[in-house]
């Protein structure tokens, strides 16, 4: 039984760090985001109103009396938005030219109240050129799509970078919504007749296997937090211009979901989520994996990593389902993906996050499997992604990893309609070629490999941008088919010994399989090592060329005495470069106490190698 959702927090995580208002997994305070997304310079407000809105989690009746006390009258809630109520204070004037904070902070001080921003009105239209940022904040009138600060970046702090991923060109230029392709969400339940998502929805690619059921419908009741899948499904194709919740990243893209998270698993049950109506679908978006503890090595079982090759070479006519999955959330508790197993499939686009500041969040964990980076968000106060909740509500304040990959989910099934004939490996290819890094550019770790592409290990290649990526789709043609071969590293008889301020090193030469590799894609380690504490464990590997990669952190809290036994950990650092020439693996202990004395054996090391003969962008340009 493994804990799966990528958006869960763990009670060790609580403990250490003092959040006493979470439980398991959801915040049950709202961040202050919309007082961060409602700030405006004063070229963009008209006039302040006298109506405030706040958050409350709590009942409102504990604050009615006293606040009609104060002048506040009309309290309601915001249609859509849990816990989000207006006032007005009928002795303010209606149209001001500046904001009052007094009032502001006569709400703020109730312990009930999390957030407070007062209302405004925006100009109106001016006549004479449209510039890009105000037609495109206008794009479409759901509710909350003036918040869906990750599509348009429509900020004033000019300070900060761009941070949309470019989405709304792709809308509006090339014209495509994600139409024809279908994206199952494999999780905990998908509320189909939620408004924004029922027009969009496809049963025909849906299942519940954990109460053997058709309908995904989601569980409810008072102990149950069964919203994830719903609020990941609504990432992707929350409908456009219904006037509720936001908008999908794929609109017209058709969604299902297959129930996998609602109970106990197995590796049976995985390796059919993972196929389920292979011959439809398009994408299989996982937003779980296992417990982000900073303890385990785990992933899915034989009959799991057979789903994953039948789904990439039999789905969508041959050409490969597409298999996006999140990095994780453990790194506050030291955890690295390069522990996760459905991270480190070779079929599997993993996804990072980062948050409005272009910034790694605290949680967001990294390792050299993470592709791409997608927003979502950060811990408490920061800014969130907008989506369907259930009950057919509204949420901003999905996080995680969790949200960061629907967001590629999305982006991918754009460039499907905008190119059926992508293969799986295409569609990696693409995600290389087209992140920027201008935006994450501040945060530490960025490298160049031999073959000149910027990767950090956090982030991959970096930020999607959405639009260079459906328009180079649009005229991609298929790279060539691809080499597979595996070198040993020479290990002695009675293995190799480290530890005791001692590593292993080796190197061993690589033909690049036999001359039919000169570009790389995917490269894997496998590795069998036996160590007392295995979380101390550190695995680097260098190519040829003189690129260092981390393939394996060390993670404190993982004790366990088991080792590796045939793990294999996948690396995109060396994408591009050839693999002619000697390699070398490095294994060490990060021993936290000096004098602590261990010895470990490595038994066996694989270097795996994917890649292709011939460049695989000549026919591109």
């Amino acid at each position: 039984m493994k804990t799966f959702f990528r958006m869960k927090v763990s009670f060790l995580f609580l403990c250490l760090f003092g959040y006493a208002q979470f439980i398991v997994g959801n915040f049950l305070i709202a961040p202050n985001e919309l007082l961060t997304l409602h700030h405006h310079g004063g070229h963009d407000v008209n006039y302040y109103t006298n109506t405030w809105y706040f958050y409350s989690p709590e009942n409102t009746e504990k604050i009615i009396e006293s606040i009609s006390i104060q002048g506040f009258t009309n309290l309601e809630q915001v249609e859509g938005v849990p816990n989000v109520y207006k006032v007005r204070k009928a002795d303010h004037p209606e149209n001001n030219d500046h904001h009052s904070n007094d009032i502001t902070r006569t709400l703020e001080d109730y312990k009930q109240v999390i957030w407070v921003k007062q209302g405004f009105t925006r100009n109106l239209h001016k006549r004479g050129p449209i510039d890009a940022h105000s037609r495109y904040e206008r794009y479409f009138n759901d509710e909350l799509w003036s918040l869906q600060w990750y599509e348009q970046d429509y900020r004033s702090d000019n300070d900060s970078p761009r941070l949309n991923m470019n989405l709304v060109p792709v809308y509006n230029e090339l014209k495509y919504t994600g139409k024809g392709v279908r994206v199952a969400v494999i999780d905990d339940g998908l509320e189909h007749t939620h408004d924004d998502i029922k027009d969009n929805y496809d049963k025909d690619i849906s299942i519940n296997l954990n109460w053997n059921k058709t309908d995904p419908m989601p569980r409810y009741g008072e102990f149950l937090e069964n919203n994830h899948g719903t609020r990941c499904a609504g990432e992707i194709a929350m409908a456009a211009n219904n006037n509720k919740c936001g908008v999908g990243v794929a609109y017209n893209a058709k969604v299902g979901g297959i129930v996998l998270l609602d109970g106990k698993t197995n590796d049976e049950l995985e390796a059919r989520a993972l196929i389920h109506a292979l011959k439809l679908v398009h994408i299989y978006n996982g937003s779980w994996g296992p417990k982000d503890n900073g303890m385990l090595v785990d992933g899915p079982g034989p009959i799991g990593q057979l789903a994953f090759h039948i789904g990439a070479t039999m789905g969508r006519g041959g050409k490969g389902a597409i298999y996006v999955f999140a990095s994780g959330n453990g790194r506050l508790l030291y955890d690295n993906c390069a522990a996760d197993g459905y991270v480190g499939s070779i079929y599997s686009l993993v996804i990072g996050s980062a948050t409005h500041e272009g910034k790694a969040p605290l949680y967001a964990e990294r390792c050299a499997a993470v592709i791409a980076t997608a927003y979502s968000g950060g811990l408490i106060d920061d800014i969130k992604v907008v989506t369907s909740d259930i009950n057919n509500t509204c949420t901003t304040r999905h996080t995680g990893t969790s949200a960061a990959a629907p967001l590629a989910s999305g982006i991918v099934a754009l460039a499907l309609e905008a190119n059926e004939e992508l293969t799986w490996r295409d569609v990696h290819h693409l995600l290389v070629r087209n992140c920027e890094i201008e935006p994450l550019s501040k945060n530490e770790g960025w490298k160049v490999n031999a073959a000149g592409f910027h990767f950090n290990p956090q982030f991959g290649f970096g930020l999607i941008n959405a639009y260079s990526l459906v328009k180079e789709a649009m005229s991609w043609k298929n790279v060539p088919e691809k080499t597979i071969c595996a070198v040993e590293f020479l290990i002695h008889d009675n293995f190799d010994n480290f530890g005791g301020g001692k590593s292993f090193v080796k190197s061993t030469k690589s033909d690049g399989c036999n001359g039919n590799v000169k570009y790389l894609e995917h490269v894997q380690l496998s590795i069998s090592i036996q160590y007392p504490i295995r979380g101390l464990i550190e695995v680097d590997l260098m190519s040829p060329n003189g690129t260092l990669c981390k393939m394996m952190e060390s993670r404190p809290l993982d004790v366990s005495n088991e080792g590796f036994i045939e793990w294999k950990i996948k690396s995109l650092q060396f994408w591009g470069e050839n693999p002619l020439g000697e390699w070398t693996v490095f294994v060490k202990d990060e021993i936290p106490f000096e004098g602590l004395k261990l010895v470990g054996q490595v038994e066996k090391v694989t270097l795996i190698l994917h890649g292709t003969l011939d460049y695989p962008y000549n026919v591109n340009k």
